[in-house]
């Protein structure tokens, strides 16, 4: 037997007795046991290379004692952690034996990684844009940042050789056991996942925050502050109907007619019984009067549905008769019968701070009775005098009309407002 021969044959054998310890899963494999596994096995790596070539015979001895060793590395992996034993020695890719950790590397978890990372991303791009596409507030700009910072430090642990190597040790420094190590990886970006996730449906939240916010400033005559803040709403949750319809409004004080109108059609799809009354207004305004009507009707429906505001109902009522006075003296009963219960809402006093526009009603029901030549009017002409106002344009309209035909009835029109 040659030098080489010989030191092969016994670098062979002293793997095998190492293997011993692995024969039996019952045996408690000590720490020291553990390395005299992988040393032998350095052992006969130092010697393969010095055989060229490897005789067939000896390829299959070390094939079986590597499948051996594979199959037992859960078993080395919770007495000895590699990242520390790499740090002592010098382990190459290619002494695989030395890289366990790393070999251990469940299929089924790699793929979930995969599938997380890709979601976990899709979900930062999307807050992200939500919040870019609205315009950049503090509180835009802080959910932005946070969540994008927790996720870049993320991938500096995954990504980078650096960063696996910090993760391993404070995966190792947290004790927990180094087969379960790959596991518990996969568990923090589950949580950053998770975190995203969360972020993304509290996107709402954040969405009626800004459109309270878009209110107070329209309250307060910030009307282009609050058209942000509504736009911000809007683009951190299209389906806020109540967002569309306070710009929907907005527009309509700027009049910005056509921009008002779209707002309002997407309120109505939410069902929201303002924007079908002011939708319908708009629709009266361009004198489509059956197409104003039909949504009036329906919102009325809703607004008995959602048992909505008393002065919500009177501006339905209102402009129901508004639009049936305008479709002719065929529907003066209709429209009659509408506006005697707007006003009848309107009469009540504890409402009177709601409703800025409650002398509409009267003005238009003293119209109807007019055209009916119905001595009623002259009651209804007073009482549009005294509750109607001209910063409204269309109150301003007919108390013309209200002083016009109570001077032909001999009376005077008194205005309080």
């Amino acid at each position: 037997m040659t030098k080489a021969n010989s030191g092969l044959y016994f670098a062979l054998i002293r793997c095998e007795q190492a293997w011993e310890y692995l024969d039996c899963p019952t045996n408690t494999l000590s720490k020291e046991k553990a390395l005299e596994v992988l040393s032998a096995r350095d052992a006969l790596q130092k010697v393969l290379k010095t055989q060229e070539p490897v005789a067939v015979d000896i390829l299959s001895q070390v094939m079986q004692l590597d499948a051996k060793l594979k199959e037992n590395s859960g078993r080395i992996l919770k007495v000895i952690n590699l990242a520390d034993c790499r740090e002592s020695l010098p382990a190459p890719p290619q002494d695989w034996w030395w890289h366990l950790d790393r070999k251990q590397v469940n299929w089924l978890i790699r793929g979930l990684t995969v599938i997380t990372w890709t979601g976990s991303l899709g979900l930062l791009a999307n807050i992200a844009s939500r919040f870019l596409s609205g315009g950049v507030g503090v509180l835009g700009a802080a959910a932005v940042v946070f969540p994008s910072l927790l996720t870049l430090l993320k991938a500096k642990s995954e990504l980078t050789e650096a960063g696996r190597e910090g993760l391993e040790k404070l995966i190792a420094k947290l004790g927990i056991p180094q087969y379960h190590q790959e596991g518990a990886k996969f568990g923090s970006l589950v949580g950053l996942g998770g975190l995203l996730l969360g972020f993304w449906l509290l996107l709402p939240l954040f969405s009626e925050a800004y459109n309270d916010q878009g209110q107070e400033n329209y309250d307060q005559g910030e009307l282009g502050t609050a058209e942000e803040n509504y736009l911000r709403a809007i683009a951190l949750n299209p389906d806020n109907v109540d967002a569309h319809y306070n710009l929907g409004n907005l527009y309509e004080d700027l009049q910005q007619f056509d921009k008002a109108r779209t707002e309002y059609l997407l309120a109505v799809k939410g069902d929201v019984p303002e924007a079908y009354n002011n939708l319908a207004r708009l629709l009266i305004k361009k004198k489509e009067y059956p197409e104003a009507v039909a949504l009036l009707n329906k919102g009325l429906l809703e607004a008995q549905k959602q048992d909505s505001f008393a002065e919500v109902k009177y501006n339905l009522f209102k402009n129901l008769g508004w639009a049936k006075f305008q479709q002719g003296s065929d529907l003066d009963p209709e429209a009659e019968q509408a506006l005697k219960a707007a006003t009848g809402i309107a009469s009540n006093p504890d409402l009177a701070q709601y409703l800025p526009n409650r002398g509409s009603a009267y003005c238009l029901l003293a119209q109807v009775l007019q055209r009916q030549k119905n001595p009623g009017a002259i009651q209804q002409w007073q009482q549009c005098c005294k509750l109607a106002s001209t910063v409204n344009a269309d109150e301003d309209t007919w108390l013309n009309l209200a002083h016009k035909n109570l001077k032909k009835a001999g009376k005077s029109c008194t205005t309080n407002r």
